[in-house]
């Protein structure tokens, strides 16, 4: 607590966190004197059993980086479907195999959405 709490070695409440005769780990006396016994160390402490249950969290993911993802594959396979027309394309014309590679894997990288990074930023910056 940042504000001093009145301490009392009577019993007040059955929660732990809400009876008056509970002091917490690093608790320090502000007036008066004060004697206590540990009665719980470790994870079967309150504050242990809270933050127990708060690393037991799994973390799902979230509907925009649902999107995100579906995005992606959705320019992944307009970019190989055109980067591999292009390359049979290209043979049919006539070009020389490296010259065909070179259509392919320009065509893949030029699909590569370098502002997609920037764009998802400004607009989580925009609605946070």
């Amino acid at each position: 607590e940042s504000e001093p709490q009145t301490r009392a070695p009577d019993f007040s409440n059955d929660n732990p966190l809400e009876t008056r005769n509970i002091a917490f780990f690093s608790t320090n006396c502000v007036e008066g004197t004060a004697r206590g016994v540990v009665i719980n160390t470790g994870d079967r402490t309150v504050m242990g059993r809270i933050a127990t249950l708060a690393s037991g969290l799994e973390v799902g993911r979230t509907p925009i980086s649902i999107e995100i993802e579906h995005f992606i594959h959705i320019i992944t396979g307009v970019a190989v479907f055109l980067g591999v027309s292009f390359f049979v394309l290209s043979l049919i014309l006539g070009y020389s195999w490296l010259e065909a590679v070179i259509f392919l894997i320009g065509i893949i990288v030029a699909n590569v959405p370098e502002g997609l990074l920037a764009t998802v930023t400004v607009c989580l910056t925009l609605t946070a």
